[in-house]
């Protein structure tokens, strides 16, 4: 695992911040292979288990909805020295048109080495319903 909280903060931001930048490639560099990505508050979406499907899924799906993710990083806590929690917020331009997905999370990254092992988001899911789709006519 990175040696140091700061380190692991680096990572993570490093890995959201891929996301944010829809450069899954930069994504895929930060996860350990058999990684599992859970959103325990959004309903019908069972884990995603493994590097390549992880990546699958935001890239097929994170692009669809946004023209980018735009997050701030509120807070950060060390756990047990191998996770981080996470909490920021996002204000995101939603493809194909002009409204704005905002939302706040707190997510646990839990590591494998240097890589991030669990990626558990918890989201609020009234503002994420509508969002779950791509816009009609993208």
């Amino acid at each position: 695992m990175p040696s140091t909280f700061g380190e692991r903060v680096r990572v993570v931001r490093e890995f959201l911040d891929g996301i944010g930048d829809l450069d899954f490639d930069r994504v895929e560099g930060h996860l350990a292979a058999d990684a599992v990505m859970v959103l325990p508050f959004v309903e019908d979406l069972p884990p995603t288990r493994g590097r390549p499907a992880i990546v699958a899924q935001l890239r097929n799906s994170v692009p669809a909805m946004f023209d980018r993710m735009n997050f701030t990083y509120d807070e950060w806590y060390d756990v047990r020295g191998d996770a981080v929690v996470a909490e920021y917020h996002s204000e995101c331009p939603q493809r194909g048109s002009s409204r704005i997905y905002r939302n706040t999370y707190i997510t646990v990254f839990r590591f494998e080495g240097a890589k991030i092992a669990l990626y558990k988001e918890y989201l609020n899911p009234v503002k994420f319903i509508g969002f779950t789709e791509p816009v009609q006519g993208v």
